[in-house]
């Protein structure tokens, strides 16, 4: 019997960046790195309603197969796939984990009570944060354990900061290029706070796949932009610390307010890179507003601008800050992260 599958949105073969296909494959590779890879399978969840008529049994090859597998589905698998398996393991009695991605389960669970009960069937749900750990504990579910979001990057080292501050203050998002991310709201922010000092202080570039479906609104949004604006595509994430360390911050200014550990943060601590941030669900546990990075409250754009405004005459504040950042990359790093998945399996 083969010890572990993983059973999530992989997309093999596709163009896919989000975070549920980018958080899917690096458990699968990390958990080889550390297992062998003859001791871990992969199983796709693509393939919309053709995939799910094949699911039951799929599942039972999983359960009759493995004695470990690893579940990471989204909003619409989770209430198919964890209620299935827990009835099968009735039969089978194997070790089922969930791996939550993002910050909506314990929302999600209230809307849908049948789900409580079927992931309290589970071995264990482990969540990005504390938050979540604690949101679920007041719903009754108590198998849950906290591993964060994690990514193999290069870390930077100290040397490898800038050594000065230019004149012009490059500032990036690096995320989904999405309307509920805070897109405008970052482009809104630059553009006023260049207005307001009479200069071009700031430069924006803006990372990352469009969102399916918003194309259209990129489009227009971009339109008529001043220069200063850009979209400069899709980075490849083993490349991001040496495209970000040019940068002076990131802006997240994303308006859900279940992000759970987004893991473009990681990229702009690998960089050394301070990141201002919108007051989302969990965020105070990942950044240490005013050591690395800002907090403004969702939706604020003029608290955004505010915190742009008053870096732009103090930029010594954000060279203080690079190292510690660089300090915070290593608590995320593969190894630390993986080791408590794999500390639950049999």
């Amino acid at each position: 019997m083969k010890k572990v599958v993983v059973l999530g949105h992989f997309a093999f073969g596709m163009n896919k960046s989000n975070g549920q296909t980018i958080k899917t494959q690096f458990i699968a590779i990390e958990l080889k790195r550390s297992l062998g890879d003859e001791n871990v399978d992969m199983e796709d969840t693509v393939g919309g309603f053709r995939f799910l008529l094949r699911l039951p049994f799929v599942l039972f090859r999983l359960m009759r197969n493995y004695s470990n597998i690893i579940i990471l589905p989204a909003y619409k698998g989770v209430l198919v796939i964890v209620p299935v398996l827990s009835l099968l393991n009735l039969f089978f009695h194997r070790r089922i984990h969930y791996v939550v991605i993002g910050g909506w389960l314990p929302s999600y669970m209230k809307k849908h009570p049948l789900l409580k009960f079927t992931c309290k069937c589970l071995t264990k749900i482990y969540v990005e944060t504390n938050k979540m750990k604690g949101d679920l504990s007041g719903l009754g579910v108590n198998n849950v354990k906290v591993m964060p979001n994690f990514k193999r990057l290069n870390i930077l080292q100290t040397n490898e900061l800038p050594a000065s501050v230019p004149p012009v203050l490059k500032v990036c998002t690096f995320s989904r290029v999405m309307k509920e991310k805070g897109i405008e709201d970052a482009i809104n922010a630059v553009v006023e706070c260049n207005r307001r000092l009479g200069i071009i202080r700031y430069t924006l570039n803006i990372y990352g796949m469009v969102e399916p479906g918003q194309e259209q609104w990129f489009e227009d949004l971009m339109r008529n932009q001043p220069a200063e604006i850009c979209y400069k595509g899709v980075v490849d994430y083993k490349q991001s610390s040496v495209v970000l360390k040019e940068y002076f911050v990131m802006l997240f200014p994303t308006h859900f307010p279940t992000e759970g550990f987004p893991g473009t943060v990681i990229d702009a601590f690998s960089a050394g890179l301070p990141t201002i941030a919108s007051d989302c669900a969990s965020i105070k546990e990942i950044l240490r507003d005013g050591e690395t990075g800002f907090i403004y409250p969702m939706n604020s754009l003029p608290a955004l601008t505010d915190i742009l405004l008053y870096l732009s005459n103090n930029p010594n504040v954000v060279e203080s800050m690079r190292p510690k950042c660089l300090q915070e990359a290593q608590r995320y790093v593969p190894e630390k992260v993986i080791s408590i998945l794999i500390s639950e399996m049999a």
